[in-house]
């Protein structure tokens, strides 16, 4: 339990995969999608990146949603009308008294 504070709801999409010259890779066009209530999200960090070829930003948030909420690495998750990518792996914080574990996301989207 996240927390009386977690009232956002996000849907989270796992991509299906298909077979390409032998290996598995992503399918986006057969992804599944779970709605998952109970969870924070905050505003994180932004960043400008101007390389030279284009003007792009990172948009990032922290997400922390139940301990068992079926999340893994290469998911996306949809919140508030954007899509967002886990960047790094989920993580799981476990609580000394068990009732306020949850999973902690690192998101971000890059617009630009």
């Amino acid at each position: 339990m996240v927390g009386s504070f977690a009232n956002d709801t996000i849907t989270r999409i796992r991509p299906g995969t298909k077979s390409v010259r032998g290996s598995d890779v992503p399918d986006w066009g057969q992804a599944s999608s779970l709605v998952i209530a109970g969870c924070s999200v905050q505003p994180a960090s932004t960043m400008l990146s101007q390389d030279g070829r284009v003007l792009g930003i990172m948009d990032g948030m922290t997400c922390y949603c139940p301990y068992d909420a079926d999340i893994q690495e290469g998911d996306r998750i949809q919140y508030d009308g954007l899509t967002y990518v886990i960047n790094g792996a989920p993580r799981k914080w476990k609580s000394p008294t068990g009732n306020r574990s949850n999973m902690q996301l690192n998101l971000e989207r890059w617009k630009g």
